[in-house]
């Protein structure tokens, strides 16, 4: 895409992610909240049960951990992963899922650049349970397989392309620092009730979610 259109939609979004191609918190529990070092990166998670149970009591030994082989939590996301290279999605892996989780999500946001909560440059959920890692490179389509098994992708914050909006931060700090988050439900789909923007797509997942783990990087503009 040319400098220039990159330039326009950036003034006029407010955008510092131009579209090019292509976050750590935790969610608070009655039950259980545990962290975790993996093997390629550090993970936060926890779990809670979405519609007011408790579904990931029983997961309470088994930490529920997001890692990825690119990068270490608070590391360096490599560039193939944003627009100065390929702008491929980010490969992850996960383990200690909650008791009873049917289906996962991920949601990836850029927590330097809030603009009002729009910030997201990922969000694919339906995942089925069997899933315990996704490579990179994920394609841009709205059932995307890998996956497979039903999993769908929402729009990015900054264009209309689905799946996976790459790094590309062109205004303010040179830096910006990325969130994941994986999600899991005790239900294997999750309706979004027509809903089509990632803002409100994650809004629906919150909200039935059983448990959490997050991992985050940053990447600084070459």
């Amino acid at each position: 895409m040319a400098i220039a259109a990159l330039s326009t939609l950036s003034a006029a979004c407010g955008d510092d992610d131009a579209p090019s191609g292509s976050s750590t918190s935790s969610t608070s529990s009655s039950s259980s909240t545990s962290s975790s070092s993996g093997s390629s990166g550090n993970a936060s998670s926890s779990s809670s049960g979405g519609d007011g149970s408790d579904a990931g009591e029983e997961a309470s030994s088994s930490t529920f951990a997001l890692t990825s082989p690119a990068f270490q939590e608070g590391g360096d996301i490599p560039k193939e992963h944003s627009c100065d290279g390929a702008g491929e999605s980010i490969p992850l892996a996960w383990s200690g899922a909650p008791a009873g989780t049917k289906s996962f999500a991920i949601v990836m946001r850029d927590k330097t650049f809030e603009n009002g909560g729009n910030n997201y440059h990922w969000v694919l959920w339906d995942i089925p349970a069997s899933t315990t890692s996704l490579p990179k490179g994920i394609a841009k389509t709205a059932s995307p397989d890998p996956p497979g098994g039903g999993a769908k992708q929402a729009k990015w914050s900054f264009g209309e392309e689905l799946g996976y909006g790459n790094m590309c931060p062109i205004s303010g700090p040179p830096t910006h620092t990325y969130e994941l988050t994986l999600l899991a439900f005790t239900d294997a789909s999750i309706p979004v009730e027509g809903a089509t923007d990632p803002k409100d797509i994650d809004a629906l997942l919150q909200a039935k979610k059983a448990g959490s783990a997050s991992l985050s990087g940053k990447y600084t503009k070459q």
